[in-house]
C-alpha cells in the first residue's frame, strides 16, 4: 500500500513571511524564487533557491520568508505523519499565515 501526504502550495509575494507552528518532519520545497528559512532557538540561516528543499526533526517554529516573488510547498514526510502523536490526526501541516510590515 502506498500512501502520500498531501502538499500545501503556496505562492508568497516579495517580502511575504509564512510561518510552521512545528516543523518537525515538514519538507519544505522551494520550486521558484528565493527562500529565507529560520527556525526558533537555531542558529543557522536557510536559504533555499528554486530546486533545494528543507526538511528538519527538530519541534521548533519555522519561519519563511519570500526574497522574491517565491512557490513553495510543505509536505509532511510519511514516516512523521504516521508516528508523531500530534500528527496521526491531520493530513497537512498546522500553519499559521504572517505578512511581513513595511515601514511608511
Amino acid at each position: 500500500m502506498t500512501t502520500h501526504s498531501p502538499a500545501l502550495d503556496l505562492n508568497l509575494a516579495h517580502q511575504a513571511m509564512f510561518t510552521v507552528s512545528d516543523a518537525a518532519g515538514v519538507q519544505i520545497r522551494c520550486h521558484e524564487g528565493c527562500l529565507w528559512l529560520t527556525l526558533d532557538d537555531d542558529p543557522r540561516d536557510i536559504v533555499l533557491d528554486a530546486g533545494a528543499s528543507f526538511l528538519t526533526t527538530e519541534h521548533r517554529r519555522a519561519l519563511i520568508y519570500a526574497m522574491q516573488p517565491s512557490s513553495l510547498s510543505l509536505v509532511v514526510a510519511p514516516s512523521v505523519a504516521t508516528t508523531h502523536p500530534a500528527r496521526r490526526a491531520q493530513t497537512a501541516p498546522a500553519v499559521q499565515v504572517t505578512f511581513a510590515l513595511q515601514p511608511a
